[in-house]
């Protein structure tokens, strides 16, 4: 569901009035940190501590934009948001009506602040 805040002349027809991604209208955003447990065991195989590693922060969002607009987020492209550049692992439109098209994507915050394809590699 989309929710109109602010203008109320029909120049924005959906979405919140803040949160832009590169002139997409975030509709939602969440970021998930997880981390691994490293053990750390004797030379007898006996426990003498552990430490804790954090990894990527995953991020999923949904993102509104205009149906005429031709600027679809794709796999592998990277996309700004609250000053994290972030790499886009997965894309998919989940509705699209005449005047707007809602996309879910999923991703990680990029440590460099680039992303490497496998073509760029070899």
């Amino acid at each position: 569901m989309a929710y109109t805040v602010g203008k109320k002349d029909g120049s924005q027809k959906f979405g919140f009035t803040s949160g832009k991604v590169e002139g997409f209208i975030v509709e939602s955003y969440s970021e998930n940190t997880g981390a691994n447990r490293v053990d750390l065991d004797d030379g007898n195989a006996k426990p003498i501590g552990s430490v804790v590693v954090p990894s990527r922060v995953e991020v999923s969002l949904t993102v509104q934009f205009g149906a005429d607009s031709n600027d679809m987020i794709e796999i592998g492209e990277t996309i700004t948001y609250d000053g994290n550049t972030i790499g886009v692992t997965s894309a998919e439109v989940t509705e699209a009506q005449s005047d707007y098209v809602r996309m879910s994507l999923s991703g990680y915050v990029l440590t460099n602040g680039s992303l490497t394809s496998l073509t760029d590699i070899g």
